[in-house]
């Protein structure tokens, strides 16, 4: 290789090293504006099961079975 195909190829590293610093500065300060609304916003609080059952009871809701439903992409083999 000659010194300015190596001149080149460092320049192109440098230039995409600049543009990586640029592009996840731009994420984070977007991350850190958003966690800041999300944090105005107010957290979202856990009620007891307890409460909301009996919140449903006394609105006339049953509840008649309790599943849960996990979504993943496990496969069971056989």
């Amino acid at each position: 290789m000659t010194t300015g195909e190596i001149l080149v190829i460092a320049a192109a590293a440098a230039v995409f090293v600049i543009i990586n610093i640029i592009m996840w500065t731009v994420i984070a300060k977007k991350e850190q504006k958003a966690a800041g609304k999300a944090a105005q916003q107010g957290v979202m609080t856990e009620v007891p099961l307890s409460e909301v059952s009996a919140a449903a009871a006394a609105a006339g809701f049953e509840l008649l079975e309790n599943t849960v439903i996990v979504h993943t992409d496990d496969v069971i083999a056989d």
